[in-house]
């Protein structure tokens, strides 16, 4: 039997671009039933299922983010020469115009727009994760149940600077599918290989 450690192909990090629509669904999934809930009644929310939400979207939609920003920037670092003119052209394409939020840091007043590649950087290095909550406009005193909204605060920092980031969420999860979607296509209607449908 021949040592696979010899095996003459080159051997980059396997990348499951279904995992990564899968965990852009879970976020999508999680942000969407938390912000539903915002502005309800207090006696209309509660009870077992409400409380187990509470108690872990947080955390998920953290290890969501963190799963998603490590295999897109790991599978950025493999590619090289067309590859990743093609791969920078997708990205231009559904990330441009600041929609990815922006980057600030504490030694500077002005802010700047967020790049793909500095908002899986920035998710990578949080030292603070934090989902922003609306209640609907209700006064923030009375019992309305608070939603998270599409922003997520990143907080961290490089030395002795420290940055904050304002991420749009779904914007985020979006880019992550059309490189997913460009990279490995999902198979549709049209296509020869998709199975027939009865």
């Amino acid at each position: 039997m021949k040592n696979p450690y010899w095996h003459q192909y080159y051997k980059p990090h396997a990348i499951d671009f279904d995992e990564v629509r899968d965990l852009c669904f879970d976020a999508y999934s999680i942000i969407s039933a938390s912000h539903a809930m915002a502005g309800l009644p207090g006696d209309e929310v509660g009870g077992t299922l409400h409380q187990y939400f509470w108690r872990t979207a947080e955390a998920r939609l953290s290890h969501c983010f963190l799963t998603i920003a490590v295999r897109m920037r790991t599978f950025e670092d493999m590619l090289s020469g067309e590859e990743k003119d093609k791969y920078d052209a997708i990205v231009a394409e559904h990330t441009g115009d600041g929609e990815l939020g922006s980057l600030g840091w504490s030694d500077r007043s002005e802010r700047v727009d967020l790049t793909f590649r500095e908002a899986c950087n920035k998710i990578i290095h949080a030292e603070d994760f934090r989902p922003t909550y609306d209640n609907d406009s209700n006064d923030r005193d009375e019992d309305f149940a608070w939603g998270m909204n599409w922003i997520v605060e990143l907080m961290g920092r490089l030395g002795k600077r420290e940055w904050d980031v304002w991420l749009t969420a779904d914007e985020f999860l979006s880019s992550c599918l059309e490189v997913a979607n460009s990279v490995d296509p999902l198979p549709n209607d049209e296509d020869e290989s998709a199975p027939v449908k009865e």
